[in-house]
């Protein structure tokens, strides 16, 4: 956990520079609970994948048990797609525990952090061996080919880092060391790189490199970020050897061109991955290649592969998402885009990444998330009849990729929404809760962004500044109902400012902040393609069949609300010819009006009027998460106006 404790302080003693880290000021994020509509789905998340008797007993059992049968290169279920590789059932257990860590961390449950003691402790000593490897794999040098091998090593090593830094427990800390000893001989013995492991051009095997150098931090072991330089240097390669991420950075290619067929290899999830161990290289040395090209890779995928739920893929591959007319954007794609966002806000400070994950947020990630909290889709979609619903992976019941990392997401958006630091607070996301650290608690009621006015009310025991961030897509804020703050929107005579800060003195205060929500109407212009990715991997009629015929070949207007993509559904009320109708023309050159409704099925419910002329069009709609969040083969719904 950085949050500016001893780990950027230990990276420069031990590279004996004065490194950027340093000028990283000491921040502490509190204890939080979400609350609101965002936050009932957090709290339901919470409940029935951690907290539950299930939970933590059939659900935790069966990530455990990955390691006790070696699944993934025994699997003894062969099918004609696993037969001959490696499979993935020894994510799990680093995944559970990232998510158990994530939510004792910004909850400050005891009783949590204990549990997470416990299971680390005995999961450890039953089944690391004695040189150190702790894998699901039964043959440790099933490397290379296709498998997920040192990928979900990855994963057990991070959870244990993470563990260890929440309860102290060294055993923990010293049995991710052996794990990272053991991969390092491993490979020397082998003679292979590490890039040269897994499958996707090994970028699934490099992504390694963040809790290396998480475990750097911790130990100052010279081995560790020595290893971590190999797969940075594995990135910045004068042959253009794939993937060669960093290298391909300061190029003026987008990634879907950088080599052929990217459909094959160009994997989402696994390169933001690899991108945000290129930040966390950058503030344990200071060296700013990496960052630098983890700046121009975000802003690459900021203007080819951002869909119009703003998760950055097209079925979790980097294919140039943002000129086909379909969307389908998998959740873990969406939340690995987040997290891209989150750690370079922390190395930039600048708030266009906080920007960009409170889009992806409200939309493309909370569509994703089931409303009865224990289950999602893999991929969310824009329209159709119910998002890509899939069953537990790789021989599990219990287990989605997607799901395992919905409840660290929460965490992250709780841990970076109230961050304290320089004598203040820096308040960066508006939604619902409850936060308190260091003598300060703050509540914040609103339901944001369905609601445009947000409470919030500070006890702290000294004087303090409050820095609030200015939403980018926000043309005015206005606070205690009087002072005019402006906008995050650049205007022709305006000054941009992304925060505005307010001295607040000891006691309590009430603070009321209103945002103007703009209805915007977007045309999405591009060239009709007969391209079979978009039909194939939108509808997947081999897993939802009555999704056959729905792919769309032209592209049409999207409306939002602020940050809320808009959705015409069954849940808000409409047929299924309006909701897969068409308003022939309908471009930002109409007028649009949304006039609030009770909502019964949805989080928030409008009756949206578009006028042009003497056309008129009256249509009941909700927010984009509301609309399918559930599995339902008889819905329907659709973003597309």
């Amino acid at each position: 956990m950085r949050n500016g404790m001893f780990a950027p302080l230990a990276a420069c003693v031990a590279a004996g520079v004065l490194c950027a880290c340093t000028s990283m000021e000491a921040a502490r994020t509190g204890t939080i609970r979400l609350e609101g509509g965002a936050g009932r789905k957090a709290e339901s998340v919470f409940t029935r994948r951690l907290r539950d008797d299930r939970a933590r007993g059939e659900v935790y059992d069966e990530a455990v048990n990955a390691f006790r049968t070696h699944y993934d290169d025994v699997h003894p279920h062969v099918t004609d797609w696993t037969k001959g590789l490696g499979l993935w059932q020894g994510e799990y257990w680093g995944k559970c525990m990232l998510s158990h860590v994530a939510y004792a961390r910004m909850s400050g449950d005891a009783e949590e952090r204990d549990f997470i003691r416990k299971k680390a402790v005995e999961f450890v000593r039953t089944f690391q061996r004695e040189d150190g490897y702790l894998c699901s794999y039964a043959n440790e040098d099933f490397i290379c080919d296709c498998c997920w091998n040192i990928w979900s090593r990855k994963y057990t090593m991070w959870a244990l880092i993470e563990a260890y830094d929440l309860t102290g427990e060294r055993e923990l800390l010293e049995s991710a060391a052996k794990m990272a000893d053991h991969l390092v001989a491993q490979l020397k013995r082998l003679d292979i790189p590490i890039g040269r492991t897994g499958c996707f051009v090994g970028m699934p095997s490099m992504s390694i490199l963040k809790p290396m150098l998480l475990l750097y931090e911790r130990t100052l072991e010279p081995r560790y970020l020595e290893f971590a330089r190999c797969i940075v240097e594995e990135n910045d390669r004068a042959d253009g050897r794939a993937p060669n991420l960093i290298a391909n950075a300061f190029g003026d290619k987008p990634v879907h061109e950088w080599y052929p067929e990217p459909q094959k290899w160009a994997k989402a999830y696994e390169m933001m991955s690899d991108v945000e161990g290129f930040v966390e290289y950058y503030l344990v040395t200071g060296e700013r290649r990496p960052l630098e090209a983890a700046k121009r890779l975000w802003e690459k995928l900021y203007a080819n592969e951002l869909n119009d739920l703003f998760g950055a893929c097209f079925h979790d591959h980097f294919v140039n998402a943002e000129s086909r007319p379909n969307v389908i954007t998998e959740v873990c794609d969406t939340i690995h885009w987040m997290r891209l966002c989150h750690y370079l806000n922390e190395a930039t400070g600048d708030v266009k990444y906080l920007d960009a994950w409170e889009l992806a947020y409200f939309n493309a990630f909370l569509g994703g998330v089931n409303r009865d909290g224990f289950w999602g889709p893999h991929d969310v979609r824009g329209h159709g009849t119910r998002h890509l619903q899939m069953p537990g992976e790789v021989g599990m019941k219990y287990h989605l990729c997607c799901i395992a990392n919905v409840p660290r997401a929460f965490g992250d958006w709780g841990e970076r929404q109230i961050v304290q630091r320089r004598g203040g607070l820096d308040i960066n996301f508006y939604t619902d809760c409850e936060w308190s650290g260091d003598g300060v608690a703050v509540k914040m009621s609103g339901d944001y962004p369905v609601g445009d006015r947000v409470t919030v009310r500070v006890s702290s025991s000294k004087p303090m500044e409050l820095r609030f961030r200015i939403p980018g897509w926000c043309p005015k804020v206005t606070l205690n109902d009087s002072l005019d703050i402006g906008g995050g929107v650049r205007r022709k005579g305006a000054v941009w400012r992304s925060r505005f800060s307010f001295p607040v003195e000891a006691g309590e205060r009430e603070i009321a902040i209103s945002f103007e929500m703009p209805v915007g109407i977007r045309r999405i212009h591009g060239k009709p393609t007969d391209d079979s990715l978009n039909a194939e991997w939108f509808e997947m009629t081999h897993i939802n069949k009555e999704m056959a015929g729905h792919a769309r070949k032209n592209f049409g207007a999207r409306v939002m609300r602020g940050p809320l993509v808009l959705a015409k559904s069954r849940n808000s009320g409409c047929d299924r010819d309006t909701v897969f109708g068409e308003i022939e023309g309908l471009d930002s050159s109409w007028n649009a009006k949304l006039v609030p409704e009770k909502a019964s099925e949805t989080w928030g419910a409008w009756t949206l009027e578009l006028s042009k002329g003497d056309r008129r069009h009256t249509l009941k709609v909700c927010d984009f998460e509301s609309a399918a969040d559930f599995d339902d083969a008889a819905n329907f719904f659709s973003v597309r106006f």
